[in-house]
C-alpha cells in the first residue's frame, strides 16, 4: 500500500554509496524512518527534494524491512535559513528536538503545526529578534509534550544545548 503526504525532512543519514534513510515528521504519521534508494545517484528523481529542512510532498510504502520512500517533490526549502548561520543553527536545534523527543508513528498535529509554523517563521525572522524566538519555540515544545509552564529544557532530560549563536544573542 502507498502512502501520500506533506513531510518536514528532519535529517539524510548516509546508507552506502548511493543510498541514505531519511528521517521525516509527517502531518499524518508524525515521525518515520524512511529508506530512500539510489537517492545519491546523480540521476535519483529523488535527490534534491529531500534535503534536510525542506518541506515536501512525499510517498511511501510500508514494506518488510520499514518505509521505503517512492516519490518526494520539494514544496518549499526556506532559502534565507540555508544561507544565515544563526538561522541554520537554530533549525538544526529544531529538529534535532523534534528527532530526540518525538516517537516513531506517533502522528501529533500540534509538533507538526510548531514544526512548520517555527520553520516559516524563522525564514522571516529578522536577527535581532532570534533569541525570543528560540525561548517561544523551546515553551511551545514542552508545552506540546505535556509540560506545559516549564521553563527549562531540562525538563527533557537532555544534554542539547541551543547554538552558540542563540545563547550569546545581545
Amino acid at each position: 500500500m502507498t502512502y501520500t503526504t506533506q513531510a518536514i525532512v528532519l535529517k539524510k543519514i548516509s546508507a552506502g554509496e548511493a543510498d541514505a534513510v531519511v528521517v521525516l515528521y509527517t502531518h499524518d504519521f508524525g515521525k518515520i524512518r524512511t529508506y530512500a534508494q539510489g537517492v545519491k545517484k546523480e540521476s535519483a528523481k529523488l535527490k534534491g527534494h529531500i534535503e534536510p529542512f525542506s518541506l515536501s510532498a512525499v510517498q511511501f510504502v510500508l514494506g518488510v524491512a520499514g518505509e521505503r520512500l517512492t516519490y518526494a517533490q520539494m514544496m518549499q526549502s526556506w532559502p534565507s535559513i540555508r544561507n544565515d548561520f544563526d538561522r541554520y543553527g537554530a533549525a538544526v536545534y529544531i529538529v534535532e528536538l523534534i528527532d530526540r523527543h518525538c516517537l516513531v508513528s506517533q502522528p501529533d498535529v500540534a509538533i507538526w503545526e510548531l514544526l512548520l509554523g517555527s520553520l516559516i517563521e524563522l525564514e522571516q525572522l529578522s536577527s535581532s529578534a532570534s533569541h525570543l524566538f528560540m525561548e517561544k519555540f523551546e515553551r511551545d515544545f514542552l508545552a506540546c509534550l505535556g509540560y506545559a509552564g516549564t521553563q527549562d529544557m531540562r525538563a527533557l532530560g537532555t544534554a542539547l544545548a541551543r547554538p552558540f549563536t542563540m545563547v550569546y544573542d545581545k
